[in-house]
C-alpha cells in the first residue's frame, strides 16, 4: 500500500515532474521560460529539454 503512495509509483504510471536545474519544481507554465532548459523527470531517468513555446490553458 505504501507503494501507491510513493513518487516513484506516480511515475511509473505515465506521470512526470518538471524541475530548474538547481532542482525547483516547475508547477505552472508561469514557472517557465521560453528558452530555458529544464530536466523533465520520468520513471526511468531524465530529459533534459527547452521551453521553446508556452502555451497557457484553462486554470
Amino acid at each position: 500500500k505504501l507503494d501507491a503512495l510513493s513518487p516513484l509509483a506516480t511515475l511509473r504510471r505515465g506521470y512526470s515532474v518538471a524541475s530548474t536545474g538547481d532542482g525547483q519544481i516547475l508547477k505552472s507554465v508561469r514557472n517557465f521560460v521560453k528558452g530555458d532548459s529544464f530536466t523533465l523527470r520520468v520513471s526511468d531517468g531524465e530529459v533534459i529539454a527547452e521551453a521553446k513555446e508556452i502555451l497557457a490553458g484553462e486554470p
